[in-house]
């Protein structure tokens, strides 16, 4: 299948948008058309106008998949305008990165325009599937990258890598008035970068060696509810994962891994349990390597990105055997 591609290049995405959305379909046989956005914000239209193709070229695709739609329709605005989109005559499949109630992103109010800029929609939360009337499709591990290695020693006990912003900074805070006070909590981002400027593929071996070298992973509350997909990169370099718990309509979502089998659940804003729960799991190793392996061989047999794209591109599928039907 020849698939356009069109991704936001930002190496405080996950590294989907970098190389692993491309890759991984190309492994998979497909030709990429690779439409690489530069940034979650719009700007330098002309210039990126220039290195995307025209529409008679989107349409000499099999399909075309919209990925951080969200973040990148903006893009596709500015760049062709909604009279030119609207002439594209093959499938355009949006997949969506965020819980679609970020208030901070405008989406409630924004989905209705999002919606119209492509005819098949795959949603990470479940609660967006059902209200939206797309597919739900959690995140999927790049296995070729997060992966577990039989020599790698836990240097640290425990940690979160990824974006510290301000709500995260603030639990963390709470967190650790209520931790022993020679247990470290080690955190912040892992890049590599040089003159040329960020290397995006060393920045990711390392972020994946970074994840296995740690005994436990305490994933800080995100904005988005649902599990975000270092969940899955965590999970599939073999080590335990402690994530949020989601209520109401967002609960759902935790159906995917199984609380104290694959990954424990902490209840938000419960600091002093949650400092317990941490404890425990450091120091009884069995219990919690037990969980580690059960929840990466899931992910390794159940949760590939290589599957997540599978199921994205069977929407194409199943509306190409509708029509000939």
């Amino acid at each position: 299948m020849r698939v356009c591609l069109f991704t936001i290049r930002s190496v405080q995405a996950c590294h989907y948008g970098l190389f692993g959305y491309r890759e991984t379909l190309e492994r998979m046989g497909h030709e990429v058309l690779n439409c690489s956005l530069p940034g979650n914000a719009v700007a330098n239209v002309e210039y990126v106008r220039l290195h995307m193709p025209s529409i008679e070229g989107l349409n000499k695709c099999d399909c075309i998949l919209v990925t951080y739609a969200e973040y990148a329709t903006p893009w596709l605005a500015a760049i062709y305008g909604w009279e030119a989109w609207s002439k594209i005559k093959v499938p355009i499949i949006a997949r969506f990165d965020e819980s679609m109630d970020r208030v901070d992103l405008g989406l409630p109010t924004r989905m209705p325009e999002l919606l119209k800029w492509a005819h098949h929609y795959s949603f990470p939360a479940a609660q967006d599937a059902k209200k939206y009337g797309g597919q739900w499709l959690p995140f999927g591990a790049d296995t070729t990258i997060f992966k577990p290695h039989i020599q790698t020693q836990k240097l640290w006990e425990l940690g979160f890598i990824g974006t510290m912003y301000g709500d995260r900074k603030k639990y963390l805070d709470r967190l650790i008035q209520h931790m022993p006070p020679n247990l470290a909590f080690r955190y912040g981002p892992v890049i590599v970068q040089d003159l040329s400027g960020i290397r995006e593929r060393d920045s990711t071996e390392l972020l994946a060696e970074n994840y296995r070298s740690l005994k436990c992973f305490f994933l800080l509350p995100p904005l988005s509810r649902l599990l975000v997909e270092k969940c899955w990169d965590v999970m599939g370099c073999g080590t335990f994962l402690m994530a949020p718990r989601l209520f109401g309509d967002a609960a759902e979502n935790l159906s995917i891994f199984e609380d104290r089998k694959h990954l424990v659940y902490y209840d938000i804003g419960y600091f002093a349990d949650n400092a317990k729960q941490i404890v425990h799991y450091l120091q009884n190793d069995d219990e919690r390597e037990k969980i580690a392996k059960a929840g990466c061989e899931l992910v390794h047999k159940k949760y590939t990105l290589e599957g997540m794209l599978d199921q994205m591109l069977a929407m194409v599928s199943k509306a190409s055997a509708a029509l000939i039907q």
